[in-house]
């Protein structure tokens, strides 16, 4: 059946200057794509818009953003934390300054991220935490056998400091000791040392790793036969994976540093289907 778009529709258009596909803010834009399609038009050009949404600061250049401005397009920046000037060629900082100063509209990722970054850039906006599709990620669903019992996770996507391998890595040696029934599933981007060593474990640990997940449904899966996410990721504005993880019912273990950041907002989060988040974005953009 063709789909008919009404004219006065709300036009957007999602800028996106990185060929990147993986990570936080490329999950963020298929999920709202999927939950807005059809109460929105999302177009191809900023030209055609009447808001330019950017979902991440290190995802546009300067002259996207720019150009929004001088067509005077509506602006939205989505801000989920700071980013970092040695992963971002000394531009993180200043490029997400500069966007703040264009939007029309900030919209934070959690509270602790409004009070921490909007702190700092001096702008008011909404918190709309991040919402998870519960098509996919579900209790109910195909799982896989546990290696132990119970059956620990850790996941990341990136090697970034802050998602504090080291303390998950000591965390579960401590619970090896106790329990030698215990497993752990790995899931990220590892150094080749790191596998080829067996994560320098040493004293018989039971693991297993995984790699990169690229299928959400293979992830969910995991994360449906997972009894125990560790979390030790430090000040992370809005874990995806822990999101994931609830809608999984795989239980939500915070270490010392996931006890930081947005990690308390989700896991006190009544509901958090693409739905709801889908709904509160559409409020606040069409108040534009």
């Amino acid at each position: 059946m063709k789909i008919v778009i009404k004219k006065d529709m709300l036009k957007i258009f999602l800028a996106n200057d990185s060929s990147q596909k993986l990570g936080g803010g490329f999950t963020f834009l298929s999920n709202l794509k999927r939950v807005l399609d059809k109460k929105v038009q999302f177009v191809d050009s900023i030209e055609s818009s009447d808001i330019v949404f950017i979902s991440g600061a290190t995802m546009i250049k300067r002259e996207t953003a720019t150009k929004a401005k001088e067509l005077g397009k509506k602006i939205v920046l989505r801000v989920d934390n700071i980013p970092k000037n040695s992963r971002n060629r000394n531009t993180g900082t200043s490029r997400l300054k500069d966007f703040a100063d264009m939007a029309d509209l900030i919209i934070y990722q959690s509270t602790w991220c409004k009070d921490y970054v909007g702190g700092w850039l001096g702008v008011d906006g909404p918190v709309i935490i991040n919402g998870v599709d519960t098509n996919i990620f579900s209790k109910e669903g195909a799982v896989m056998k546990k290696e132990g019992s119970p059956q620990y996770l850790y996941s990341r996507y990136n090697r970034d400091e802050s998602k504090r391998w080291d303390e998950a890595w000591y965390h579960y040696q401590m619970i090896q000791r106790q329990n030698k029934d215990a497993s752990l599933w790995i899931i990220g981007n590892f150094s080749a040392e790191q596998v080829g060593y067996d994560f320098d474990f040493y004293n018989g640990e039971s693991f297993s790793y995984f790699g990169v997940i690229n299928s959400q449904e293979y992830l969910a899966q995991i994360l449906r036969s997972a009894d125990v996410l560790l979390v030790p990721y430090f000040n992370d504005a809005c874990s995806n994976t822990v999101l994931e993880a609830m809608a999984c019912g795989c239980k939500i273990e915070p270490l010392l540093s996931g006890l930081t950041g947005g990690t308390p907002d989700l896991m006190n989060l009544k509901d958090i289907s693409l739905e709801r988040m889908g709904s509160e974005y559409l409020d606040v953009l069409l108040k534009l």
